[in-house]
């Protein structure tokens, strides 16, 4: 029953007690950051090597339920209400099959839908009749250039499919060579919370793994027994040594000077 009682002493103390390890953590501090540096520019770099730069470009475009050749003095709420309906529907149609087809084909770009799919994305702007279209690419100019060719193929294809409808372009696409993405700079963060997090757990697991007894701290924390006593270290060279230390050396010397007269005592 006294191991049983000691074990679940033990174990609900480390539980409870969280100083010890955080005071372990902090030992080890210098290793986590070391391993973090060490880890996050392994990342960065290989973000750097295996990841290419993306580069966006797009345009801004107003959806109307009217053609633009109707003439109205005003719009009412129904006119505002059936354009912020039009525009979802223009948000697909706009990266549909037809429309990136053409677009391409007027540069000359010879590619499956599929691979232009994945270049263009749209956006509706805080639920209003305003839409953004983008190209992203690994190339700044065929992102320029696909997204100019998309707002000038799109509004005279817009206006044949969705009938009695209008789309204005409010921004043209810009040329841009400034990085999209990826951020090698977060890459190397996450890479560095790693490092850090991993140093973390070893420390932490082997913490609760180790089992020794190291001070009379321990004892007591662990077991409910009294300390009967405690064995100096008396190999330990500082200035706080025990008094069992000094009576030894003090004892040592003594016996040497008494040898040494008890020899001269002799040769006298």
């Amino acid at each position: 029953m006294r191991k049983i009682d000691n074990k679940k002493n033990e174990d609900s103390e480390r539980e409870i007690n969280i100083i010890p390890l955080l005071k372990e953590m902090l030992k080890k501090l210098w290793l986590m950051v070391l391993v973090g540096l060490i880890v996050g520019g392994a990342v960065f770099v290989g973000a750097k090597m295996l990841i290419k730069p993306t580069y966006r470009s797009g345009f801004t475009a107003y959806v109307n339920n009217k053609q633009s050749k109707e003439n109205s003095d005003y719009l009412t709420s129904s006119d505002v209400s059936a354009s912020k309906q039009i525009v979802q529907t223009y948000q697909k149609i706009l990266t549909s099959n037809t429309i990136l087809t053409a677009a391409a084909q007027s540069l000359d770009v010879d590619s499956t839908y599929a691979i232009l799919q994945g270049k263009v994305t749209t956006e509706i702007k805080d639920e209003t009749e305003i839409i953004s279209v983008y190209v992203v690419d690994t190339d700044p100019q065929f992102a320029y250039d696909y997204a100019q060719a998309i707002s000038k193929t799109a509004p005279q294809y817009m206006a044949q499919i969705v009938e009695g409808s209008s789309m204005k372009i409010i921004d043209y696409p810009e040329y841009s060579d400034s990085r999209f993405k990826p951020s090698y700079v977060r890459f190397g963060l996450i890479g560095f919370l790693i490092g850090v997090v991993l140093v973390a757990v070893f420390v932490i697991i082997r913490y609760f793994l180790d089992d020794t007894v190291k001070t009379e701290n321990d004892i007591e924390s662990r077991y409910t027994i009294p300390i009967l006593g405690v064995i100096p270290d008396i190999s330990r060279a500082s200035n706080n040594r025990s008094d069992y230390y000094y009576y030894s050396q003090e004892s040592k010397e003594t016996k040497e000077n008494n040898s040494e007269s008890e020899h001269k005592d002799e040769e006298k």
